[in-house]
């Protein structure tokens, strides 16, 4: 399982069973990784439009807009975490790349925040690691080493 295919029983996890905050984050995930294949894969035209057209249904999402002041600044420090570690990935310095190995899983801090929404703090503690270890295995074989 990737986190772009995270199972909907997973999602209510995180969630506590807000359907609405587990949509919410279906469409996250879908925008991020789409963003993401952008960067790395250059798709047709027909893909970019495509993330392009997500952004509307994630940014107009009723739990979105119902935890907009909450949502928003984790919405924009995503995308700025995302630009460092894209411009520090191919770096020839060891600690730029080693940080951007690391920070490219930023996106998942959207995840957090909802699971913190919907359950407290205690609740996206236990979320947190387990969702930090999946995306660390998601990217890197056995050794460590990125995939």
């Amino acid at each position: 399982m990737n986190i772009a295919q995270i199972a909907d029983a997973d999602r209510k996890r995180v969630t506590c069973g807000n359907d609405s905050a587990a949509d919410f984050l279906k469409h996250w995930s879908a925008y991020v990784h789409g963003i993401d294949d952008i960067i790395d894969e250059s798709p047709g035209p027909e893909s970019i439009l495509e993330t392009f057209m997500l952004a509307a249904f994630v940014y107009t999402h009723p739990f979105f807009v119902a935890n907009m002041v909450q949502l928003r600044q984790i919405a924009v420090n995503c995308t700025n975490a995302y630009a460092d570690t894209v411009m520090w990935e191919k770096s020839d310095e060891a600690w730029r790349k080693n940080f951007s190995d690391h920070y490219r899983h930023f996106g998942a801090e959207m995840v957090i925040a909802v699971a913190a929404l919907c359950g407290g703090y205690h609740h996206a503690r236990m979320i947190s690691p387990a969702l930090r270890e999946l995306c660390w295995r998601e990217h890197h074989n056995e050794k460590g080493e990125v995939t």
